[in-house]
């Protein structure tokens, strides 16, 4: 039995059929018709991309940190189950990830030694002074929260991460439109020209960090970026000296995903970047592939203090190397109420002060200066809400790229086929209509 080819329509992924009157395939639902190279030209175009990506990482085995009787001492918390290593002049009240005030002190089979860390470089009097400034001038949060502060209880944690380099190369494909239009005394036309563009380069990345603790937030760690690992240093315990320091119970592996997202996004970006004079892109396909691609452990320095406020926890991280701060604050309800209709009351005050000696009111006049107030209003006070929460995960890389790093190749782009839209006027214009371009 001979090989039977099922095409489908590029625009609506419908059965074609070949037509002998016009000799092009043609598609009954949408009216579409192609040359047989076009449509060879979008199947193969599907193939490529569909191809994928390789994202393997390599890692070094890692070796236990342990006293002679083959322990090492610390504290578990019998709440979100953090281990934090701890010397004997470190004492633990509570932990710094969940708030919980009951760290039962424990012995552990040991920690895994670090490839590098970098110390802390901010101590606790300025880790405190960051978060006294970081609750100044916030006209939203209850009164009661700051008069209930536990500044004291912040605490210096060395956070374990997986640090991920590599050389990225490889091809995004896109799908881009460029249209002209004309119109008859009944419709209006558009002709979309359909092109399949593919970018091609390559990317270096150094040491693109993903916390490895489970406890810890994934959006207030990406936060606290970047780190200058330029700093960095090899294991030596005098640095716990005085910190907690977390076990990671998250995998290599495990964290991989959040690596190759970061690696990806950014590797699509630069892609985008060199798509140009096309009114409308999307995205197809691609295939990166990395090279040099390894793992390093390392202890990070992060000053951290979790306080609960009506039933609900929020987390402060302070970054012990830069001093950057970030966290989550409360909202009083009542304050953002009282902002919001002194956001709307001002500029409406200031609108009547206006119609009044512009030639009066009129009803058209003060709906206008109502929505006017309203929008003003609602963009203050979403103002106001912004600044209390400056938690947002990271989803690429390029603080992490290597400077003069990125390279492209020759771009590609072909025509893939045309297809033309009739769009029926709602009225007849008069004069004769402009001819077909």
């Amino acid at each position: 039995m001979g090989e039977v080819l099922n095409f489908k329509c590029p625009c609506c992924a419908a059965p074609l059929s070949f037509s002998g009157a016009s000799g092009e395939m043609t598609c009954k639902y949408c009216d579409s018709s192609f040359t047989m190279e076009q449509v060879k030209a979008a199947e193969q175009a599907e193939l490529e991309d569909g191809a994928g990506s390789e994202m393997t990482w390599s890692s070094s085995a890692q070796s236990l940190i342990q006293d002679e009787s083959g322990k090492i001492q610390g504290y578990v918390c019998p709440s979100c189950g953090a281990q934090m290593v701890a010397d004997e002049h470190t004492a633990a009240t509570e932990c710094p990830y969940c708030g919980n005030p009951a760290v039962i002190p424990q012995s552990f089979e040991g920690i895994y030694r670090p490839d590098l860390m970098l110390p802390f470089r901010v101590d606790k009097e300025q880790a405190k002074s960051k978060l006294q400034e970081f609750t100044k001038g916030k006209k939203l949060l209850p009164k009661s929260f700051t008069a209930n502060n536990r500044i004291q209880e912040i605490t210096g944690v060395y956070v374990p991460f997986w640090l991920y380099s590599c050389h990225a190369d490889g091809y995004v494909a896109f799908e881009g439109v460029k249209s002209k239009s004309w119109e008859d005394e009944r419709f209006v036309y558009t002709r979309k020209d359909h092109y399949r563009m593919v970018r091609q380069g390559e990317m270096d990345f150094q040491q693109i960090p993903v916390d490895a603790a489970s406890q810890m937030d994934d959006a207030t760690m990406d936060s606290l970026e970047p780190y200058d690992f330029t700093k960095a240093v090899a294991y030596d315990a005098a640095y716990f000296s005085g910190y907690l320091a977390n076990r990671y119970d998250v995998e290599e592996k495990d964290a991989q995903p959040r690596a190759n997202e970061r690696v990806q996004n950014t590797f699509r970006t630069k892609m985008r970047e060199q798509v140009r004079d096309y009114e409308e892109v999307a995205q197809k396909g691609e295939s990166i592939r990395l090279s040099d691609a390894k793992a390093e452990y390392a202890m990070l320095p992060v000053w951290m203090m979790t306080t609960k406020y009506q039933g609900e926890s929020y987390t402060f991280a302070i970054n012990g190397q830069t001093g950057k701060m970030v966290g989550s604050l409360p909202i009083d309800k009542g304050l953002y109420c009282k902002f919001l209709g002194v956001g709307i009351l001002i500029p409406m005050l200031v609108m009547q002060f206006l119609m009044y000696f512009s030639g009066g009111f009129s009803g058209k006049g003060e709906v206008i200066a109502l929505i006017v107030s309203l929008l003003i209003g609602w963009i203050y006070t979403s103002h106001l809400k912004a600044g209390m929460n400056t938690v947002a995960m990271k989803t690429g890389a390029g603080s992490y790229m290597r400077e003069n790093s990125v390279r492209t190749r020759h771009p590609e782009d072909v025509f893939l086929f045309t297809k033309t839209e009739r769009r029926q006027k709602t009225t007849t214009p008069p004069g004769n209509p402009p001819a077909k371009p």
